[in-house]
């Protein structure tokens, strides 16, 4: 089912995903990744917005410090629980400098 085809109630969840990236199969476009990003607010309505995208094969990753109250609200959705990919803030960092060195190592050696 392609995302434009949802509910009303159900887009607006998909707009309030902090990020969400499409793949374009023919004409329609399907949520690959979703993204959110739980710095200052709960794991609780991060979850519940990515849980929108269960009928996709969708990566989901909530970025956030707080592993333990990630590891409660998996508890309370077992059926979603292995969908989620939990990343800290850090982490991201550290993969945005490492692609960035690794563009300039290319760059450098002309690959």
């Amino acid at each position: 089912m392609n995302c434009a085809n949802k509910s009303n109630k159900k887009r607006k969840s998909l707009r309030n995903i902090d990020v969400i990236w499409f793949r374009k199969t023919n004409k329609e476009f399907f949520p690959e990744y979703a993204f959110e990003v739980e710095i200052s607010t709960g794991v609780w309505s991060g979850f519940g917005r990515l849980a929108t995208l269960r009928e996709y094969q969708t990566k989901l990753y909530i970025i956030s410090f707080d592993e333990k109250r990630l590891v409660q609200v998996k508890k309370s959705f077992p059926e979603l629980r292995n969908r989620y990919i939990h990343l800290i803030p850090d982490q991201i960092g550290l993969l945005y400098s490492a692609e960035k060195n690794l563009i300039q190592l290319r760059q450098d050696f002309d690959l």
